[in-house]
């Protein structure tokens, strides 16, 4: 894969998760407390 080709994918992913979080409530909240729980595990 280009670089190009990268940058504008996680771009995309960025923008999706981004609108998810603000517009899907229920959605939001299962990942943020992945992110959570992902987070405190690697934190040790």
């Amino acid at each position: 894969m280009k670089t190009k080709n990268y940058l504008v994918l996680c771009v995309a992913v960025s923008a999706i998760v981004a609108l998810t979080i603000l517009f899907v409530p229920g959605l939001s909240d299962t990942i943020e407390r992945e992110m959570l729980t992902f987070l405190s595990t690697n934190a040790r």
